[in-house]
């Protein structure tokens, strides 16, 4: 059994997480992308293709279409969404043995298999297939030879900098130096897959600004003309700055809507029904996507910059009337006293009392709130 997914944690979880040799079959190898994955189709020769449809490179049903007539006895399952019935009705047309809805176990792919397998069985003698695992680099192996650390360079593409750029891509790109981008496709295979990666990771952050569709075809051709470790660099560089592009950009759109946010706070802090949701109806997005852009672009989240201004505020009545502490709780948002009490301690270090004597007392008064 072959599988083709562009889901990196689909294909470890397939592969890990299902005792193949028990079952009956041979996990032979997998691939992110249609296109890496022909030539070790043609090469290990499976009996059984289970590959996803929506890939960016080569889409499962283009995969399908070129392998059935390269290999026409081989059976094909697709994965799809739910949203993809039109792929279906293709997926017919071409032949496959099974079409399954995502997301799907591993008892579904077991019993499909089975199904296959029972079908194939009683038509002629089951083909065996190598013990070992076929990597990229042509060799039987259980795990690939080299591995990038997709999660950490993600991490520094979200908070470094263009200075720190050089440094961390040699650094991070050093097990590459043995590849040989001649005669080998791991090297490729392991770009691509850290290139969906990040696209897919700044869909996650940057939303519709990023369009796959429109960067994906340059990348796939900037891979495929790597011959060597300098150049891989060179393009973990452009992809570096592709990232950078999008995160400027994020910021740039992102600053007018969280200055409203902050001034719908401003007004309407006094208010204890005070809610993400407000503030969404108010800037006109969903209360998830709000809150994922306040954090990222604030470095707090919307409850705590709500807690945060109205312990300003209350600092301020504190310090200018004389007020009671529970009048001054109720005007900034907080029926409750004794909550308020202890939220006024916890963001400055001090009491309510020990507060008022420092300030009446001319002392400098500490203030732990940093956000404006």
């Amino acid at each position: 059994m072959f599988l083709v997914d562009d889901e990196i944690v689909v294909r470890e979880n397939m592969r890990n997480c299902i005792d193949w040799e028990k079952e009956g079959f041979v996990y032979c190898g997998d691939a992110p992308d249609g296109e890496l994955a022909l030539p070790l189709i043609e090469k290990l020769k499976p009996d059984i293709l289970i590959t996803d449809i929506r890939m960016p490179f080569m889409n499962g049903l283009e995969l399908s279409a070129i392998v059935r007539k390269m290999q026409p006895g081989i059976k094909i399952i697709i994965l799809s969404g739910h949203d993809e019935f039109e792929y279906a009705r293709q997926a017919i047309r071409i032949g496959v043995e099974d079409y399954c809805l995502k997301p799907v176990s591993a008892e579904d792919i077991i019993r499909v298999l089975r199904v296959i397998s029972a079908k194939e069985e009683a038509s002629e003698t089951h083909r065996s297939l190598p013990a070992g695992r076929i990597d990229l680099l042509g060799h039987e192996s259980l795990d690939y030879p080299l591995s990038l650390d997709r999660e950490g360079f993600v991490e520094f593409l979200k908070v470094g900098s263009p200075e720190q750029k050089e440094l961390h891509i040699r650094r991070f790109a050093k097990d590459l130096e043995n590849v040989d981008w001649e005669s080998s496709l791991y090297g490729f295979f392991l770009l691509h897959d850290l290139t969906l990666t990040i696209f897919r990771e700044a869909g996650e952050q940057y939303g519709e600004q990023v369009r796959p569709d429109d960067w994906l075809p340059e990348m796939k051709s900037r891979i495929s003309a790597i011959r060597s470790w300098e150049a891989a660099c060179e393009y973990l560089d452009q992809l570096a700055e592709l990232f950078w592009h999008w995160r400027s950009q994020s910021s740039d759109r992102y600053s007018v809507l969280i200055a409203r946010v902050k001034q719908f706070v401003q007004e309407h802090y006094g208010d204890e029904r005070l809610s993400l949701h407000d503030a969404a109806r108010h800037v006109n997005v969903s209360p998830s996507h709000l809150s994922k852009v306040f954090s990222q672009e604030t470095g707090t989240t919307f409850i705590e910059y709500v807690m945060e201004t109205r312990i300003k505020k209350a600092m301020e009545l504190l310090l200018s009337t004389k007020a009671k502490s529970y009048e001054i709780a109720c005007r900034v948002g907080y029926q409750d006293p004794h909550y308020f009490s202890n939220v006024f301690k916890r963001l400055t270090g001090m009491t309510i009392r020990d507060f008022r004597k420092r300030g009446k007392a001319g002392q400098p008064v500490v203030q732990r709130s940093g956000h404006s």
